[in-house]
């Protein structure tokens, strides 16, 4: 299925409620990297030469807060959610990363050769890069939400224990970040829809906003927001 490509339906609950949160979490989560495939999708064949390096800047931190992501679920996460959910019960989420990550990894390959002067950009070939995997990454990634069922949280996990597992998720989320290109990324990539996502206080987003993101200003550009969290009109994806 070509871009842009739908974003993931939040589950039923309340954000606030601990035994909603780790699908709903999840779900708003993956949205930010559906937002910026479809942001690379959108731009990929309209991008001028003198924009290309912001480009690729832009398109390398999106697929790297998606690797971020898969990190720390595989580190720290998964884990933590199995020792009371049963061992082996994501472990179907984990195998499903082989599905589409090497594609990705091919591809992200490419965008770095094209950002060291090695290859020359062609946005057709970077859009059929971006639509060979998607569509498993997708499918991915809504399964993987489906897998915290909130019953099956509830029955598992007390209140605190959450809140336990959910501090030290953002701890290891944020100790391996790259502030400068990935936390710009979340709020450019962001859901209008679920302007709370990510949790971030209030310091971090206007340091995000005013600080670390001015480093790489003109990759922001390339966002569905700008850094306050405003659509931004952008070209036409292909059909």
């Amino acid at each position: 299925m070509p871009a842009p490509y739908p974003l993931i339906e939040i589950p039923p609950g309340d954000f606030s409620n601990q035994f909603d949160y780790p699908a709903i979490s999840m779900a708003a989560a993956h949205n930010i990297f559906i937002q910026g495939v479809n942001a690379m999708a959108a731009h990929a064949l309209h991008v001028t030469d003198e924009k290309v390096q912001p480009f690729m800047l832009f398109c390398l931190s999106v697929l790297e807060v998606v690797h971020h992501h898969h990190r720390v679920e595989e580190t720290y996460y998964f884990d933590a959610l199995e020792k009371k959910l049963g061992e082996g019960y994501l472990t179907e989420s984990k195998d499903e990363h082989g599905t589409f990550v090497p594609q990705i990894e091919a591809t992200e390959s490419w965008l770095e050769d094209v950002r060291d002067g090695k290859t020359i950009y062609d946005g057709s070939g970077f859009l059929a890069q971006i639509n060979s995997w998607a569509d498993d990454m997708i499918h991915h990634l809504n399964h993987e939400v489906e897998r915290l069922d909130r019953e099956k949280i509830k029955e598992c996990f007390t209140v605190n224990e959450l809140k336990a597992i959910e501090s030290e998720f953002m701890k290891v989320a944020l100790k391996d970040a790259n502030f400068y290109t990935s936390l710009p990324i979340l709020l450019v990539c962001g859901n209008p829809a679920t302007p709370w996502f990510p949790p971030f206080p209030l310091p971090l987003r206007w340091a995000i906003r005013y600080w670390f993101s001015r480093r790489h200003r003109e990759a922001w550009e390339f966002g569905l927001l700008d850094l306050d969290g405003i659509v931004k009109p952008l070209p036409s994806p292909p059909t």
